[in-house]
């Protein structure tokens, strides 16, 4: 199997899996399991609290070892995850499973993608990374209709066959994932190698304006997700009750799922690695119509208005990850790739654990729309401090970026 195919099969396979795992996850968290606003934001800190730790590690030593065992070891650490997560409805079960999750997350976050840029052949490496974008989307929508068809037996059957499936993939990789064109940047089993591999990247970050607005707005892009993300599915829960929730939930994720298929193959005909500033300027676009679609979700009373505000802030954020993808791709170095991946999703992580806690405590005093609202509020500066970093990036990948 061709790395190309490798790599869209991952996308595919691994964005199923973990949807069929994560659609009615909150659903399952609130009722079955019974947290709070407060301890469900909670568990997000946790998991992105593991993710700052363990981010930029796993990046040096994809950079450092090999990418291909990063990968694989992160995936089946996420099956054991979800495994954890759905055969114990407990909050205690919850946080250690976020840990377990959490961690393999991290060992496939820019190693990933790193691997995929060195693997396959440079003509057709954009084009990879959008229709693994566009298969992920695809596979999210099969795992949606998994997902709702599953929670009939119970909300933690689809967590469970998410971990299952996620296992699977990573003994896959095992057997098809191979790693030929790129070697490890320094000698193996050296501590100050490392250091010299994180110090790079830090490097790399520092002397780009461009990298290092990426990263800042990558931060405050992160403060804003969390409470979306614990919160939204539990607001809209009163406005149709609990009797069929399920296909409540999975009908709205398979549209908003359908509707970042067609938006991601109409943005991948004009997103290319060579035109790096148009990326930027796509993505600072895509962040401010969400912020404002964020804190109107947040306001909105009637519920056709809050599903249409739902829609399009899922819709955008799903359109945003390939985007961002590319854009990192077309700013950093081979040598320091994975690392620097690292450093801008430590970045993310740390902006959720900065950003989630406020938003869930708005929500527990004030309500859940309020901190809805004030999530999107963060996102504000993340629009400004992308735009900045747009007009820092070279109009063609044939000029340096400006520093």
């Amino acid at each position: 199997m061709s790395s190309y195919r490798l790599y869209l099969l991952i996308c595919g396979l691994g964005s199923f899996a973990g949807t069929t795992a994560f659609t009615l996850n909150l659903i399952y968290q609130a009722t079955e399991v019974g947290l709070s606003p407060l301890q469900l934001v909670l568990v997000g800190t946790l998991m992105e609290t593991v993710c700052f730790v363990a981010q930029v590690p796993t990046g040096v030593i994809a950079d450092l070892y090999s990418r291909r065992l990063s990968v694989i070891a992160g995936y089946l650490l996420m099956g054991a995850g979800l495994l954890i997560w759905g055969l114990i409805p407990s909050f205690a079960a919850i946080l250690v499973a976020n840990v377990v999750w959490s961690v393999g997350v991290v060992c496939v976050d820019g190693a990933e993608e790193a691997w995929a840029a060195d693997e396959i052949e440079p003509s057709v490496v954009t084009k990879a990374f959008v229709r693994g974008g566009q298969l992920g989307q695809a596979g999210s929508l099969f795992g949606i209709v998994a997902a709702t068809l599953l929670a009939f037996a119970g909300l933690g059957v689809p967590i469970v066959a998410g971990g299952v499936l996620t296992v699977l993939l990573g003994v896959l990789l095992v057997v098809f994932m191979k790693e030929e064109r790129w070697s490890p940047a320094e000698t193996r089993g050296s501590w100050r190698s490392m250091g010299r591999q994180v110090a790079a990247g830090g490097r790399a970050v520092r002397r780009s304006t461009l990298l290092a607005g990426i990263v800042a707005g990558t931060f405050f892009a992160g403060m804003s997700s969390e409470g979306f993300d614990r919160l939204s599915q539990p607001f809209l829960l009163p406005f149709f009750g609990t009797a069929a929730e399920q296909l409540v939930f999975g009908g709205l994720a398979m549209v908003a799922t359908l509707g970042s298929i067609g938006l991601t193959g109409l943005i991948g005909r004009h997103l290319h690695t060579g035109h790096p500033r148009r990326i930027g300027e796509l993505m600072t676009a895509v962040q401010a119509v969400t912020a404002v679609g964020m804190i109107g979700f947040g306001l909105a009373g009637q519920w056709w208005l809050a599903i249409g505000l739902y829609l399009l802030v899922r819709l955008l954020r799903n359109t945003a990850t390939p985007i961002m993808t590319v854009w990192l791709v077309s700013a950093t170095s081979a040598g320091s790739r994975a690392t620097v991946f690292s450093i801008q999703a430590q970045a993310d992580a740390l902006g959720q654990i900065v950003g989630g806690p406020p938003a869930g405590v708005v929500g527990q005093r004030r309500s859940i729309g309020a901190g809805i609202s004030a999530a999107g509020v963060f996102l504000l500066p993340a629009v400004a401090v992308f735009a900045l970093a747009a007009r820092r990036s070279p109009l063609s990948a044939d000029r340096a970026p400006v520093s």
